[in-house]
């Protein structure tokens, strides 16, 4: 997280597409708890937190597979004014989407298989 701040801070005003990969559990005091999967889930913030800093486009990735080897990507927009957003509301946002793929393609579930690494003790 820091060193994607100073990276992003560098940027200036040039345009630059950066990628977030969201398959870790976070250690739960670092964590926003949700239901994802209809499991309780430590979910990092950083991509929301970031955005909203930076005032920065978020978008998802869709993967479909093709075949083996071959994939197509789709991105959606998540929002183009993420300040405009309540805390938490572009995460739950975005695992909606990641769920939604799931469902539609469950070999997909494999990618988020770190998720419940930690488990809420206040659930």
């Amino acid at each position: 997280m820091k060193e994607a701040y100073t990276k992003l801070e560098n940027i200036g005003n040039e345009t630059a597409v950066i990628g977030m990969v969201a398959d870790q559990s976070p250690r739960p005091s670092n964590a926003y708890w949700t239901t994802f999967l209809n499991q309780p889930t430590a979910v990092f913030l950083g991509t929301e937190k970031l955005a909203k800093q930076f005032d920065a486009t978020i978008l998802f990735l869709k993967v479909n597979r093709i075949k083996r080897g071959y994939y197509e990507t789709t991105f959606e927009t998540i929002t183009l004014t993420p300040k405009a957003y309540e805390n938490y509301q572009i995460t739950d946002i975005f695992l909606k989407l990641v769920e939604q793929q799931i469902h539609e393609a469950p070999e997909y579930y494999l990618w988020t298989h770190k998720r419940w690494k930690h488990m809420n003790k206040n659930s």
